[in-house]
């Protein structure tokens, strides 16, 4: 019997979505099925490789448990296991459903109706934002923690939402808490390659991780640190750089940063000129106060103290310095368990690797030359102090002068020219004049960004927006409040949103106690989901809207402007891909931009949103979306990339090429000495915008901390980082591995072997010295109890690579409920379980970090 003849046999390009790094790829369909995934080779999204993720999307694609068809819920009792008598309905009744829910909530209050979206498929969740937030006036919220703090402390220091070390020119690398190259971070199929190449010509790794992951196995060393005391090691380091061996790079601090900006030792604030308001400096050639753009300073003072107008006012980087005196490596021993011996050696081979005075040319323009970096990412988030903590460690950057020039830190994409053949999209940091400080573009798509601005804004209370970032200057980027406001708003005088729509989304398994979460879930009156699957939350939807799968549909241009999903070096060209069905969308689906134009139709705003769509894209002349036009997804990408890159590069070209790359220039990449904008030391601005808050919540007589708001760095310990009852003395924490990202990933048959074929994802990790004195083995079934009384049950692996003070897990969002998922379902510990998330105790008042340090004691089940 021989075989049926191939009809049709093609590769098609297109943008995986299995997470958010959206990598090229291409697709093998042989008759119209699906047969293979590869990185696609001709662009340097994913550079023709592909993870375990992104191979198993086909499978997720033909999943039998995936959900195409629209339903509505029959039984009214809510609840996990609970039957919602899901009956299938037309795409017409599930429209006209939701926007009759969605038009009743916005007639009453227009803050009634919570938006929100898991960031994997940020470009359509961002513009599901611009409707229901920027046109309707809704709130939104993430249901993850997300890279809080981080994106904006980067926009300080680097002038764009997203960093990375210059692994092009990087000679030693300190990672604290991640595993960027080896298992998560954006543009991490791009990093793999940069980062194996650099420790093939001998750079140094070293990481700071309470476990060995992938990263610390292969480091040169490693650093246990106890969970949540990054800060105090970044700080103990700087210790040793400054007050040890005197290390640190005095040009740079000079003309890149406000260290040499005088302080009023009364108000702790700038010392200003009555006249300009200015900042004063002191000019050691003449011995004089100046403000500090003054041209005639010749050589400006960045220690010491000076008296002006009476007062003897010491410069912010010698403030700097004086806070460091208490953080000595015997002080990081104690909060770190890192001996001192090994903080000190760690912190004199970053300061002689930082190259301080060294310079390089590269395509014929000479730069400073200062290979070492410090980085840290979603580990460091994960607590109250995050802010603080990743603060400290990027001033190591700045301290070595190894801020935004080649070998060290630098954005992913702070600037860009354009393509060559129209200048567009371009963009690059902007200045505050005021006192000179580099500014960002946003990190998705570029629109200025000033968070100097936001910090000089008189603030006033809005108690209708849980999001409080009417009061966070420095946070508009994760919603963290609208999970304990949602669930209790009293104490902060806001008001419960009534209508939810979860877009790619589980928010019950993505926060803290899933019991907590389920309540939250039933504060909403009305509850619309939009995924691929029937996940523990949708036991408390009304309403279910299928996607069709990324294989299935087209989405705008996947990796925005560039600046968030691709590393911004030199060897990575700019390239903009297309994301598009290879295969017909099981049972018609659309996709999540259609379903939100099909909404700004029937809700009567679709003039606004297409507006949204001119502004944020810059759509212009015949490009333009007509505000009274019905589009479809695919009439806006084509406006787009023709807007973009001119008349022949449209949706077909796109469709047939896949991709369309140009070179990246070094002024893209180096904003130093391309701009003289100065990098913050000491956080003057900060005080002003505490000044504000604090004025804010004063009249709104709600209690506030404001105590973070500070000039300089500190380190405080997590919330429950010291317990006084020495039962519950194991911290544990979860991590990531390179091929689990949501709870639909727990579902693919692949990624599941990979996870019960790991002796570690679904299982308890424990110290091997800790166990033995426990009388614990690998096998065990163990309880692990917080001292709030919540419990989850695993099974224990004992380990040599754990701090002995930690229990570890592959994930947070593990033991799924949903009758859905059945291949997901009860598989490994969810830790996040341990968590309470009433309350605001465990957020930061100035990041929304959302402290997820609790202490557990471990017992035989």
């Amino acid at each position: 019997m021989t075989a049926p003849a191939v009809k049709n046999d093609v590769w098609i390009p297109t943008v995986c979505n299995m997470c958010f790094c959206c990598c090229a790829i291409r697709v093998h369909v042989v008759d119209g099925v699906v047969v293979n995934i590869e990185g696609n080779p001709d662009s340097p999204v994913g550079e023709g490789r592909v993870c375990a993720k992104g191979a198993t999307g086909m499978m997720m694609l033909y999943d039998p448990n995936r959900k195409t068809k629209p339903m509505k819920r029959t039984n009214p009792k809510k609840g996990i296991g609970i039957d919602p008598g899901w009956v299938e309905i037309s795409w017409e009744e599930a429209y006209s459903l939701a926007a009759e829910k969605l038009g009743e909530a916005y007639a009453k209050n227009p803050r009634s109706v919570m938006f929100q979206f898991f960031i994997t498929n940020t470009i359509t969740g961002m513009f599901g934002l611009q409707l229901f937030q920027t046109v309707l006036g809704g709130q939104f919220h993430y249901p993850d923690i997300c890279g809080a703090g981080i994106h904006n402390l980067s926009n300080f220091f680097n002038g764009t939402g997203n960093s990375c070390p210059d692994y092009d020119y990087n000679k030693l690398l300190i990672q604290f808490g991640m595993n960027a190259g080896t298992a998560t971070r954006h543009g991490f199929n791009m990093t793999v390659r940069r980062f194996a190449d650099a420790r093939a010509k001998g750079s140094r790794l070293i990481v700071a991780d309470p476990r060995m992951g992938a990263s610390a196995e292969k480091a040169d060393i490693w650093l246990p640190v106890r969970p949540g005391s990054d800060g105090a090691l970044a700080q103990s380091f700087a210790y040793v750089l400054v007050h040890e061996l005197g290390i640190y790079d005095r040009a740079f601090l000079k003309k890149y940063t406000n260290g040499t900006y005088l302080v009023d030792p009364d108000t702790k604030r700038f010392a200003r000129d009555a006249e300009s308001q200015k900042p004063f400096v002191w000019d050691l050639s003449d011995s004089t106060a100046k403000v500090f753009d003054d041209p005639s300073i010749k050589d400006v003072a960045l220690e010491g103290a000076y008296e002006v107008n009476g007062k003897t006012c010491a410069t912010g980087f010698q403030l700097y310095i004086e806070g460091l005196k208490k953080y000595t490596p015997e002080f990081g021993e104690k909060e770190t368990t890192i001996p001192a011996k090994k903080i000190r050696a760690v912190a004199k081979e970053f300061g002689e690797t930082a190259n301080i005075g060294g310079t390089i040319v590269i395509d014929g323009k000479e730069f400073p030359y200062r290979p070492v970096a410090a980085d840290c990412f979603s580990g460091v988030c994960r607590h109250k102090n995050g802010w603080h903590d990743m603060w400290a460690i990027q001033n190591l950057n700045t301290l070595v002068g190894a801020q935004n020039v080649p070998g060290g830190l630098v954005g992913f994409a702070p600037a860009c020219n354009g393509f060559p053949e129209t200048g567009r999209p371009k963009f690059y940091p902007a200045t505050w004049e005021k006192e000179h400080m580099l500014e960002a573009t946003t990190m998705v798509l570029p629109f200025p960004d000033s968070l100097y601005e936001h910090a000089y804004t008189p603030l006033k209370y809005d108690f209708n927006d849980m999001s409080m970032f009417h009061i966070m200057p420095f946070n508009h980027n994760d919603p963290h409040f609208n999970v304990p406001c949602q669930l209790d708003p009293e104490p902060l005088k806001q008001q419960r949103c009534d209508v939810l729509l979860a877009y790619a989304s589980n928010p019950l398994k993505h926060w803290g106690n899933n019991d907590e979460m389920a309540e939250l879930l039933l504060t909403y009156k009305y509850i619309i989901m939009c995924d691929h699957y029937l996940n523990d939350s949708s036991y408390f939807a009304d309403l279910y809207i299928p996607e069709a799968h990324f294989l299935e549909r087209f989405d705008l241009p996947p990796n925005g402007a560039m600046n968030h999903h691709t590393i911004g070096l030199l060897s990575t060209p700019w390239a903009y891909p297309i994301r598009q069905p290879v295969v017909p969308a099981r049972d018609d689906a659309p996709g999540g931009l259609d379903i939100f134009l099909e909404l700004a139709e029937r809700l009567g705003v679709k003039d606004m949103f297409n507006e949204v769509f001119n502004a944020i894209y810059g759509l212009t002349g015949e490009n333009a979306l007509d505000p009274d036009t019905r589009y479809q997804c695919t009439d806006i990408i084509d406006r787009i990339y023709k807007d973009w890159f001119g008349p022949k590069y449209d949706l077909e070209w796109f469709k047939k090429n896949g991709v369309l790359t140009w070179k990246r220039s070094v002024d893209e990449v180096y904003l130093y000495p391309y701009t003289d904008a100065r990098l913050p030391l000491y956080w003057d601005h900060q005080m002003e915008a505490g000044k504000n808050v604090a004025a804010a919540v004063e009249e709104a007589d709600i209690p506030w901390d404001i105590s973070e708001y500070q000039p300089l760095p500190d380190w405080v310990p997590c919330k429950d980082h010291y317990v006084t009852d020495p039962e519950y003395d194991l911290h544990p924490l979860y991590y990531t591995n390179a091929w689990s990202v949501d709870t639909w990933t727990n579902e693919i048959p692949w990624l599941n072997e990979l996870n019960e074929l790991d002796p570690y994802a679904y299982n308890i990790e424990i110290n091997s010295a800790t166990a033995k004195a426990k009388g614990l083995k690998t096998g065990d079934r163990v309880k692990l109890e917080a001292q709030n009384g919540y419990k989850v049950y695993g099974n224990l692996v004992v380990v040599e690579g754990i701090h002995p003070e930690v229990l570890a897990v592959a994930g947070g969002h593990w033991g799924t409920k949903s009758d859905y998922l059945p291949i997901a379902k009860g598989k490994g510990c969810p830790i996040n379980h341990l968590i309470e998330c009433k309350g605001v105790k465990r957020l930061s008042h100035l990041s929304a970090n959302f402290d997820q340090c609790v202490k557990v004691k471990v017992t035989k089940a």
